[in-house]
């Protein structure tokens, strides 16, 4: 016969759930992946978001992220233009993995960068 001892059970599922919710209520990140929206949603020109662009002229597919924050975000297609209404600049890079030269987008502003060639990571 197996006998099961139960101690602390109560407590750590309680613990368990806390964390659970915690984690659940938190707001998306960027992270999460991209929200593809027709070329200048209304949402690309809300506090917080960035939309990144695979034409340098602002129209062809659009990704929106929702939440930036400090983690490389490795976008969808070659970026040739973003808006960036966070309140920090947020720089572009060249390789998937934020790493080498970037190109640093202002806070709250809006830019294309034909001339450099597509960027293909973010991060604020």
């Amino acid at each position: 016969m197996i006998r099961i001892v139960r101690r602390g059970g109560a407590a750590a599922v309680g613990a368990m759930a806390a964390v659970t919710l915690a984690l659940s209520a938190s707001p998306a990140s960027a992270t999460s992946g991209p929200t593809f929206v027709d070329n200048w949603d209304a949402r690309c020109l809300t506090q917080g978001n960035v939309c990144v662009h695979d034409s340098a002229y602002f129209d062809g597919r659009t990704a929106l992220y929702e939440g930036v924050d400090t983690e490389c975000v490795t976008a969808p297609f070659g970026v040739l233009a973003a808006v960036n209404m966070t309140g920090k600049p947020v720089n572009f890079y060249a390789t998937a993995d934020c790493t080498g030269r970037s190109y640093a987008e202002p806070a709250e502003n809006f830019h294309s960068w034909l001339s450099a060639g597509a960027q293909y990571s973010f991060r604020i």
